[in-house]
């Protein structure tokens, strides 16, 4: 479980990190032409700030295993609240169901992945 834990904290850090810098570096990629506006591209440069910070903590957590708890619970509730926006935009038919079934993704690893102390106390035991 441990080399899965890794591997959801390494590729989810690193596509986190990158398209925070892209978001950063080229705001304009992530919008249509029509919806780019100076306001639009300050919030998308937001976003990919959050990204890195983001991206930087997943991977944190992956070379840092043993004291990834509370980091670890803080990426649980901010992929929670991701997928939840999602969920709540599809529920008003703002989006397509593909996007809160994506955007759910991270939070079930993160959620299956989760240093609960029962868990570990079992691990340590066997």
């Amino acid at each position: 479980m441990r080399r899965f834990t890794v591997v959801v904290y390494a590729v989810f850090g690193t596509l986190a990190l990158l398209l925070g810098v892209l978001a950063l570096v080229a705001p304009a990629r992530a919008l249509p032409p029509e919806m780019y506006s100076p306001l639009a591209a300050h919030l998308l440069r937001e976003q990919g700030a959050e990204g890195v910070f983001i991206g930087l903590m997943a991977l944190w957590c992956a070379t840092h295993y043993e004291q990834r708890r509370p980091v670890h619970n803080a990426l649980l509730v901010f992929t929670l609240l991701f997928a939840a926006i999602h969920w709540a935009e599809y529920l008003q038919d703002r989006r397509s169901l593909l996007s809160p079934l994506v955007n759910s993704v991270p939070f079930l690893l993160f959620a299956a992945t989760a240093p609960f102390a029962s868990r570990e106390r079992a691990a340590a035991n066997a």
